[in-house]
């Protein structure tokens, strides 16, 4: 398989599994409300701060199945797995013996420690699931991989709405129970699948393992500042609101799932690519492929951030209960991160072994957020987290840009296509914002969003290259043709 379709198929299938993760917090949203909710949206912080323990050296399996690993990269894996372990062992020690007793039980976590430490047991399958994603990506099998995570999301969304549904779960700590088992049963189908593509052998002998926990300690320390940055609007709107305005909060702080996909696609298809570059030198293809991939990425998702931002009253009166009506303009600022997230910020970064780089920008980052959380929650409620957020992410995002452009020996200019990315915005913002603007007379407001659409895709295909202009043409003809033949 190609990188263009290795990217494409992964693409999808996590957009598929992400919104599948959207339309599960929904399903949960409509049957418990917010001050219920908390000690689940509790539990999921507390796991993403578990998961940042591992993180390094999760990720740092597409490094060491890559270049001059890869023939031990079955190894690799197996070291990522017990390290993993050993890491999970830790943390749950750490949070029965000492945090639970005699810390957190006099924070606003303390009502939900039960369902908080139930939680955590996710935190070992998630382990194994995320190690063994990145393995198979990494070594191109990214079709089996994508399969895996769709499945993965469409069993766990199923369950639990059939199990609200039919009344088998009445409380949160119920639904916990079965995400837990649900987790489980993955990581069992991962670990057959890895033992079946030959990628897992927990014979480390041969292998460089404290070059791979060197590299590890690097990303881990470098996702330390960045995880901080992504939960300090959650973790204040918890301290200076209460635990019903953290439940909204949290349901209305995401970013929409194209942003996280289309970096990690990025940052995994082609990560292989970008190694191989900084291995040879050729940093003006590094730079190439950087700005490539940024234009493709802003096609994508600057128009989706701009009609999100203007349409988000209308999206939460129709898919969420009105006791989380107030969070919609969270998700209106959220949704304006998309213009920041059109590319992986650290792929360079990983790529040339410049891991500090990521901790500078996170640094930026959150002296910026920090900032903007104590003044704007103060003066704009819930909403005023999500605008600290994107100033933040704006900050570290011109940092990667500046120290980029000097590590590949270009400019910001070239680094980053300006011109397309100015015009794509205002060619949603104009159209889509008049579209908002006679949303109260339905015919106008229809025909000029299908005009914008229009205008959009027509400058968008001719911002591509001339293979994937082939290609776009390709699956046109595909889809047409199918059509016919199914009629």
């Amino acid at each position: 398989m190609s990188k263009r379709s290795a990217a494409v198929v992964l693409y999808a299938a996590l957009l598929t599994a992400s919104l599948l993760q959207v339309f599960q917090s929904i399903v949960v949203a409509h049957f418990f409300d917010p001050e219920y909710l908390a000690p689940y949206r509790y539990g999921i912080l507390t796991a993403g701060f578990a998961y940042l323990f591992a993180t390094g050296l999760i990720e740092s399996v597409f490094f060491f199945v890559s270049g001059k690993y890869a023939p031990h990269s079955r190894k690799y894996v197996g070291n990522t797995l017990a390290g993993c372990a050993l890491i999970f062992l830790a943390i749950l020690l750490l949070f029965h013996l000492l945090l639970r007793p005699y810390a957190l039980i006099h924070t606003e976590l303390g009502p939900y420690l039960r369902e908080i430490g139930v939680y955590l047991l996710i935190v070992l399958f998630l382990f194994v699931n995320m190690t063994a994603h990145n393995a198979l990506v990494g070594t191109g099998h990214t079709a089996i991989a994508s399969w895996l995570r769709v499945t993965q999301y469409l069993l766990r969304v199923l369950a639990i709405a059939a199990a609200l549904v039919s009344g088998l779960i009445a409380s949160i700590y119920q639904l916990i129970l079965l995400i837990v088992v649900l987790e489980a049963a993955q990581s069992l189908l991962y670990g057959v699948v890895l033992l079946n593509r030959k990628l897992l052998s927990f014979r480390v002998r041969g292998i460089e393992t404290r070059a791979q926990y060197r590299y590890a300690l690097g990303l881990g320390i470098a996702g330390f500042i960045p995880f901080i940055n992504a939960s300090l609007d959650k973790i204040m709107i918890s301290a200076f609101l209460g635990a019903s305005s953290f439940a909204i909060y949290s349901v209305s702080a995401i970013e929409l799932p194209i942003a996280g996909i289309l970096m990690s696609v990025f940052g995994s298809v082609l990560f292989s690519t970008y190694v191989g570059y900084a291995e040879g030198g050729d940093h003006p293809s590094m730079a190439a492929l950087w700005r490539k991939c940024s234009t493709y990425g802003m096609i994508a998702i600057v128009p989706v951030g701009i009609v999100v931002f203007l349409f988000s009253d209308v999206l939460y009166r129709l898919i969420l209960p009105d006791a989380y009506f107030d969070g919609h303009r969270v998700l209106g600022i959220y949704a304006l991160l998309l213009l920041l997230r059109f590319n992986s910020p650290d792929v360079l970064a990983r790529a040339l072994n410049r891991n500090a780089i990521i901790v500078q920008a996170a640094v930026a980052m959150l002296i910026v957020n920090i900032a903007g959380n104590l003044v704007f929650i103060s003066n704009f409620g819930l909403w005023g987290a999500a605008l600290a957020t994107l100033c933040g992410t704006a900050a570290g995002w011109m940092y990667y840009l500046v120290r980029y452009a000097r590590l590949l020996d270009t400019t910001v200019g070239r680094l980053l296509p300006w011109k397309p990315y100015s015009r794509l915005i205002a060619i949603s913002a104009i159209f889509f914002g008049a579209a908002r603007w006679t949303f109260d007379r339905v015919e106008v407001s229809a025909a000029l969003a299908v005009l914008g659409a229009a205008a959009y895709l027509f400058y968008a295909f001719s911002l591509l290259e001339k293979p994937e202009k082939a290609y776009v043409r390709g699956l046109l003809k595909k889809m047409s043709g199918t059509s016919r033949s199914t009629a």
